[in-house]
């Protein structure tokens, strides 16, 4: 592989249920109850509102159950994913004269982390815009979805956050991933780099739909992530990175595939 690197590319590693790439913040669970509001509104009416709301929702099965009593909005039931339970109470939110809402909104757990884990890493690969230049780690504990990392745009991870939300079986997403500041010297600085570790021959023959290692740089300092299959690449690829002008630090995180359990 040789030429230069000018768009970002998409790379995800994972094992068992660890999750190396992006994940979020928006989708963290809504608290069980939210005071809101006053009003005279009736309590029919408030609850033809709140099934008018959430109507629009494919819930690919039984609806929430909505009960309204002296201005108390309450939904229970159980849905498939964390985004159908965020949506339900957030439509539910938009009826005024409530004094208060209840959620009792239950999730159906997955099969194993594992198997979530897994699809975690199909929706996040999935996501074109993921590049050579944001990183994600993670992992899966009890069907909670654990992220970590750094992304150059926040819709980026907005986007990110509602793909792994919307997976069957999570049930609460724990977002760590910083956004990097818009900085133009670490865009040339982060570009000058991938360029330098992806023009080696040692890494011709990775496929950059997929590239193994990842270059994150905050404000002059460099972060390399990913996996590698040997020590020479590890070293080539530091040495590559340091050629660079402009880094105040690098940080060698690449790891060997035999590491990696």
């Amino acid at each position: 592989m040789h030429g230069h690197i000018r768009r970002p590319r998409r790379y995800f590693v994972v094992a068992a249920a660890v999750v190396s790439a992006v994940i979020f913040e928006a989708f963290t669970g809504a608290a069980p109850v939210l005071a809101q509001n006053g009003g005279a509104t009736s309590d029919a009416a408030m609850k033809a509102a709140v099934i008018k709301e959430i109507a629009g929702i494919n819930y690919g099965g039984p609806r929430p159950s909505v009960t309204v009593s002296g201005g108390v909005i309450m939904l229970s039931g159980t849905v498939s994913s964390l985004w159908l339970k965020e949506e339900t109470i957030n439509r539910a939110l938009k009826v005024p004269g409530r004094t208060e809402l209840q959620s009792d909104i239950t999730i159906n757990k997955a099969e194993s982390d594992e198997k979530l884990a897994a699809e975690v890493v199909k929706r996040i690969t999935g996501y074109d815009r993921f590049t050579v230049y944001d990183d994600f780690q993670g992992r899966v504990k009890n069907g909670v979805v654990f992220i970590s990392g750094a992304v150059t745009e926040e819709n980026k991870l907005t986007d990110i956050v509602e793909r792994v939300a919307k997976i069957k079986g999570v049930q609460a997403i724990d977002n760590k991933v910083t956004i990097l500041p818009a900085n133009r010297s670490d865009d040339a600085l982060r570009v000058a780099i991938a360029n330098a570790i992806y023009r080696n021959p040692e890494f011709e023959n990775y496929s950059m739909a997929n590239p193994p290692i990842h270059v994150i740089v905050n404000n002059g300092y460099v972060t390399l992530t990913g996996i590698v299959r040997s020590e020479v690449e590890k070293i080539k690829a530091h040495e590559s990175a340091a050629s660079v002008f402009g880094s105040i630090k690098i940080d060698d995180r690449v790891r060997l595939a035999k590491e990696v359990k």
